[in-house]
């Protein structure tokens, strides 16, 4: 596997982008919120379709906020909901995580949700994030931990399709356990940690969470673990619970350097 090749497993189909379309910042960024303030420029690094970007952009407005993806699909139905909501104050650039157009100590805050779990070489990305935080700002970090993921519960043959989707993830350079390896990536990075901790979100219908694993793994040859996820989706009471985790940290050595410096 090529480090610098990004492969995004799920794809960038109608259906993973509306399952994708269906987080914003209250759900899935509410730990970045209390660093946000009004006038902070914010660099969303794989923003996807926008949804979280959004409220990002809202919270700092005058601020500007640069959503970044590589994803051409992605990166347009960010814009036509900023514009549908009238929101002016946000950017959108095709761009990897890995290597930024944008100059050092550019952004107040970087946040990147659901992003550092498909990179080959998330460290990478780490490196950037740290080169364009300003000294003194802050990073907010989110990726689920599929290590954590209870499935005794569940039918053995979709169990064993959740497996294959993983292990599909990490053929493609993925890491399923990017949650749980947060916090020592943003200290290696040279970031101050601040908070880490986690959540579970309960897919009650459990429909929309079984297409977005499915049409990978029947786009991969894979049919009859796509099968058993959409049979299983279709019983009564039929729901996942997926693990997420979180860390915040702030780029402090620099900044204390610098008021030294100063002094």
């Amino acid at each position: 596997m090529n480090p610098t090749t990004e492969n995004y497993t799920p794809g960038h189909t109608p259906s993973a982008t509306a399952f994708l379309a269906a987080r914003d910042l209250d759900s899935h960024g509410f730990f970045l919120a209390p660093l946000l303030q009004p006038g902070f420029d914010v660099l969303d690094a794989g923003c996807g379709p926008g949804t979280i970007t959004t409220g990002i952009a809202e919270m700092v407005f005058p601020g500007r906020v640069t959503a970044v993806d590589l994803s051409a699909v992605q990166l347009e139905t960010g814009r036509r909901l900023a514009q549908g909501r009238e929101i002016m104050n946000l950017d959108f650039v095709a761009a990897s995580a890995c290597e930024m157009p944008f100059a050092d100590h550019s952004f107040d805050v970087v946040f990147s949700h659901a992003l550092l779990e498909h990179l080959p070489a998330p460290e990478r990305a780490m490196t950037e994030f740290y080169r364009v935080t300003r000294p003194g700002g802050f990073i907010g970090l989110c990726c689920p931990d599929w290590g954590a993921v209870e499935t005794a519960e569940l039918p053995r043959k979709a169990g064993l399709a959740i497996r294959a989707f993983r292990d599909l993830q990490e053929r493609n350079g993925g890491n399923t356990r990017a949650g749980a390896q947060l916090p020592q990536w943003l200290t290696r990075a040279g970031f101050t940690p601040l908070a880490c901790d986690g959540w579970t979100e309960d897919y009650e219908e459990a429909s929309a969470f079984a297409e977005y694993l499915a049409l990978p793994l029947e786009m991969a040859g894979q049919a009859s673990h796509a099968l058993a996820l959409r049979e299983w989706a279709r019983e009564p009471g039929a729901r996942f619970r997926l693990a997420w985790r979180y860390v915040t940290g702030v780029r402090a050595d620099e900044a204390r350097f610098h008021r030294h410096g100063a002094e």
